[in-house]
């Protein structure tokens, strides 16, 4: 028998072909339990970033003996924490073993809150999204939108044994303080000093992070988009708020009161009568959000009494009409760009960073936006740092914000408050 199994693995090689099998998880084991310390993290943190590494590459990163390396595989494999790939190379020898993250060891739910919209999303423990649901609300009450927060926390988790998941990652609008979790204020929900954090874990009895939404989706783009190995960029959402984080020598930037990032509260124009939800008048978001650019394409067509102006226009056929160059859609988008580059250039001064990661629906245009707000990023910039800047739009698209979410937990298990622990 094992004389045919030879043979058949042979045949295979010759013809060049590569098998991957997983190996089943190990059984639990009757072995005492040990905490997980500093090097253990490191491992698994390895692991999670690149799931065909190999016991050889992870003694290479960390400059770690082979010895030292199959003690802690062995020890995180009897925890059920990472398993094993047999991967069989048509090149000949032994197979060569690497290791993954042990996706079903728990999941992560995340919330993504915004203006008028809750989703919430289910994640195994390596990132990997398995479901999402929406709930929209027309409402901003600070207790009727904790109310709706409840009920959809509570029906999604009601899928699942507590102890199976990790924790609850939310991302929302406002001024956030990170370690306290605390959401200093949102204006849009008319929350000031809400310790959600506290509530959250008190009510569901699960570890919870909670942080501002630009930052979350930076965080993502961090793990899983262009900016994976970028150690200073900006990333800049344009939705119907304008809203910037910034990622400095490896880190969030979070600025002494937790507000850094906030973008949208640059003056852009002084002479403006639309006054902004921070009390200020002429803000970049209150001249040049989503909904501003509806409402100045609608006032366009009514003064040049256009028929078909429609009540229902949306920021999708505005953007549509835009990059087919279709007035006044184009003037309207194309000065909106370039007006916030400019803001954008006058950032980069202060900075000096060179990788701008913008995301949002009005990044469709394409060549539109990129050429404009790269034009107006070169109007304010200083000379000598011009031809270093690169724009990019997220590779996450639409889902840019359930994945931040998600990034909450994910980049908090083995760093931050490695929530990964054995009992």
């Amino acid at each position: 028998m094992l004389k045919k199994r030879k043979l058949f693995f042979e045949k295979l090689k010759k013809l060049g072909i590569l098998l991957v099998t997983e190996r089943r998880e190990p059984k639990k084991r009757n072995v005492k339990m040990q905490k997980l310390n500093t090097t253990d993290y490191k491992v698994m943190e390895k692991i999670m970033k690149n799931s065909k590494i190999s016991r050889t590459d992870l003694a290479k990163y960390l400059e770690l003996t082979p010895a030292a390396i199959s003690k802690i595989i062995k020890k995180l494999l009897s925890y059920n924490l990472i398993i094993e790939k047999n991967t069989l190379f048509s090149t000949g020898g032994r197979p060569r073993v690497t290791l993954a993250i042990n996706k079903n060891y728990k999941k992560i739910i995340g919330v993504n809150l915004g203006a008028g919209f809750i989703n919430i999303v289910e994640s195994n423990l390596n990132g990997e999204i398995i479901g999402i649901t929406e709930r929209k609300f027309a409402f901003k009450g600070q207790e009727k939108v904790l109310e709706l927060l409840d009920e959809e926390l509570t029906k999604a988790l009601s899928k699942y044994d507590m102890k199976s998941v990790i924790g609850i990652g939310l991302a929302t609008h406002g001024v956030v303080d990170r370690k306290k979790g605390t959401v200093i204020v949102s204006p849009h929900f008319k929350w000031r000093k809400l310790e959600l954090r506290k509530e959250l874990e008190k009510k569901y009895n699960l570890p919870v992070i909670v942080e501002n939404d630009v930052r979350s989706m930076l965080i993502a783009e961090h793990n899983y988009g262009h900016a994976k190995d970028m150690k200073d960029f900006i990333f800049l959402y344009i939705k119907n708020g304008i809203g910037a984080a910034i990622f400095l020598n490896g880190r969030i930037f979070e600025g002494s009161n937790y507000g850094a990032g906030e973008i949208g509260h640059f003056i852009v124009n002084e002479h403006s009568h639309i006054q902004c939800r921070c009390g200020k008048y002429g803000c970049l978001e209150t001249e040049y959000s989503e909904q501003v650019l509806v409402n100045k394409v609608k006032w366009k067509l009514e003064e040049d009494e256009k028929k078909e102006m429609d009540k229902n226009l949306d920021i999708s056929t505005v953007y549509s009409k835009a990059k087919e160059k279709e007035e006044p859609y184009y003037s309207i988008i194309k000065d909106a760009i370039y007006h916030t580059g400019k803001v954008m250039g006058n950032v980069l001064n202060m900075l000096d960073v060179n990788n701008i990661i913008v995301a949002g629906d009005i990044t469709a245009t394409g060549n539109l936006f990129v050429r404009n707000f790269k034009k107006g990023i070169d109007t304010m910039l200083l000379e000598e740092f011009n031809k270093k800047i690169k724009v990019s739009t997220t590779k996450l698209d639409n889902m840019i914000g359930v994945y931040g979410a998600v990034s909450l937990i994910t980049s908090n298990l083995f760093e931050g408050e490695k929530l990964i622990k054995v009992k």
